[in-house]
């Protein structure tokens, strides 16, 4: 399995652990489901997206990119779809999709929640690496410096 994976197999087994069964007798009233901005709705969009290929993928983003106005069950769908792409660009437009939803219940609003913030930590990791990499780069420039230095003073001086 791979880190995504498992990552999306334990979101989606913590939030079905935080579902309050209604009391006996209680109804459950339906907060949003006429926008379809459940959880469960938003849930089982987030499997679907996953079982996608990359293929399938970039022509549903590209064809909700195509569209000039989004809903917010369309946005949430080019967020997840975007979120499946590895670049920090893509995750900053899934994080500003995510924060134009509002109308949601709050079973919803926590998986919004939890989204923006596995977005920001992986934003977060690649600019994290991209420094390491900088440093590490220049660390490689100053030990070949070093190396040249220690040359050009092990060379005999002509007398």
């Amino acid at each position: 399995m791979t880190f995504k994976s498992v990552l999306l197999a334990s979101l989606l087994l913590t939030l079905n652990a935080c579902v309050v069964p209604p009391l006996p007798g209680q109804t459950t009233a339906p907060v949003s489901r006429a926008s379809g901005m459940s959880a469960s709705a938003l849930l089982s969009e987030l499997s679907r997206v996953a079982a996608l290929s990359p293929e399938q993928r970039r022509r549903e983003l590209a064809a909700l990119d195509n569209e000039r106005r989004l809903d917010d069950l369309k946005r949430f769908q080019q967020a997840a779809l975007l979120e499946r792409e590895e670049s920090v660009d893509a995750y900053e437009r899934s994080l500003r999709n995510l924060a134009a939803i509002d109308d949601v219940d709050p079973r919803a609003h926590t998986l919004l929640d939890l989204m923006k913030k596995s977005l920001t930590a992986r934003i977060e990791l690649r600019q994290q690496t991209a420094r390491a990499q900088e440093l590490q780069d220049k660390l490689d420039q100053i030990k070949a410096l070093e190396k040249t230095l220690q040359q050009r003073n092990t060379l005999p001086k002509p007398p």
